[in-house]
């Protein structure tokens, strides 16, 4: 049995953020990623929990770096 995947769009929305984090993320290849026969990014849905923590953590880092 296949695992259930999401596109760029559903991994956006299932973890909150937009879809160009998505696509930063999986250019950086800090979430695993294939591709389905047209090309398209194709993300299993266990790393939805992966792409909030990684935004989360990348969002705080911001905050402590603006403080003087």
């Amino acid at each position: 049995m296949k695992p259930l995947t999401l596109t760029v769009g559903g991994l956006a929305r299932a973890a909150g953020v937009s879809e160009w984090t998505v696509r930063r993320y999986a250019k950086e290849n800090l979430v695993p990623h294939g591709r389905d026969s047209a090309g398209r990014r194709l993300f299993e849905v266990a790393v939805v929990p992966a792409v909030k923590a990684l935004y989360e953590k990348r969002i705080a880092s911001r905050g402590s770096r603006t403080a003087s």
